[in-house]
């Protein structure tokens, strides 16, 4: 017989074989498997310490006015005004606080990624270079075009 663990099924029958519940022709393939696996005999020794503690626990007693007030309970979630019900769907989730955490840092790092992107995107204006007519020399700009006419090659007609 092949060894449990590299089967598909393996775990479902070991687990089976613990709770008693395979039939005589496989609970016999399954002790000639353990007498020569260490690996599974193993954790049917663990599973089978896990039954036991399992059948030894013995449930709490419930209250005797457990039901009415499980009943009453319901009734006043029941007949709650629907503004109540969606403020304590909110601010009293069923899922433990720290579940929240990280979606809450995940959703403020998306709207800091989502206005930069907006910032980042929005149009500048063109910046055109002003010239102010104080800062312009009038002899400069007189060199200048003459230095054009010198560098320009001459038209011939």
């Amino acid at each position: 017989m092949r060894c449990m663990k590299q089967s598909q099924d393996g775990a479902r029958i070991l687990i089976e074989y613990c709770a008693g519940a395979l039939d005589p022709m496989h609970a016999a393939e399954v002790e000639r498997h353990l007498e020569s696996c260490t690996d599974c005999r193993a954790l049917v020794e663990r599973q089978t310490e896990l039954w036991e503690a399992l059948d030894c626990w013995k449930a709490p007693q419930v209250s005797a006015d457990f039901d009415a007030r499980l009943y009453a309970r319901i009734a006043r979630e029941q007949a709650a005004p629907s503004w109540k019900k969606w403020a304590r769907r909110i601010f009293e989730p069923a899922v433990p606080a720290p579940f929240w955490k990280p979606l809450a840092s995940l959703a403020a790092a998306g709207a800091v990624l989502a206005i930069g992107l907006m910032i980042q995107t929005t149009p500048h204006p063109a910046r055109t270079p002003q010239v102010h007519a104080d800062q312009v020399d009038i002899e400069q700009v007189a060199k200048a075009l003459d230095d054009l006419d010198i560098l320009a090659p001459a038209n011939s007609m």
